[in-house]
């Protein structure tokens, strides 16, 4: 025999169980952008770091990788989905403003390099939390994403 007083309780479970079930969800689309966002970066690096391997010769006949050839691979690799650029669009998965650095970037110029010489690679995003936040505030706004890939030159 049930009890009047019962009535009502799975409602009552469920609006104390429902918040802790929502952040836990968007907890997880949360960190799958995040990952996302931290793959795109690998490969972006490793698409510059591979053009950054095959030098070019300078009139002196010094080795060289140019700074904006490496920056137009990682460029291309993270805007590929994009042929034209009249709406360039970002790969990575941001609302904000987009905060990108590749290093080398085109501002260094020719960087000269020796045969057997290691090259590094790092493209950095500072990824905005979509989601986390206006649930949790003591999560900061923004986490820095890099992708790093170091190869060695021809």
């Amino acid at each position: 025999m049930k009890l009047k007083s019962e009535q009502g309780t799975a409602v009552v479970e469920f609006a104390v169980i429902l918040p802790l079930l929502l952040i836990i969800i968007l907890g997880i689309v949360e960190f799958g952008f995040i990952f996302y966002n931290k793959a795109m970066l690998t490969n972006a690096s490793r698409e510059g770091a591979r053009r950054a391997i095959v030098y070019q010769v300078d009139s002196d006949g010094n080795r060289i990788v140019p700074g904006a050839a490496v920056e137009d691979a990682i460029t291309q690799q993270l805007y590929s989905d994009f042929p034209t650029n009249s709406d360039p669009k970002l790969r990575l998965v941001t609302f904000g403003a987009t905060a990108l650095t590749i290093d080398p970037n085109s501002s260094d110029g020719d960087i000269a390099i020796t045969q057997g010489a290691y090259i590094t690679v790092r493209v950095d995003f500072e990824y905005d939390f979509l989601l986390i936040p206006a649930f949790i505030p003591k999560i900061p706004g923004s986490i820095s994403l890099s992708g790093i890939t170091t190869m060695r030159a021809e």
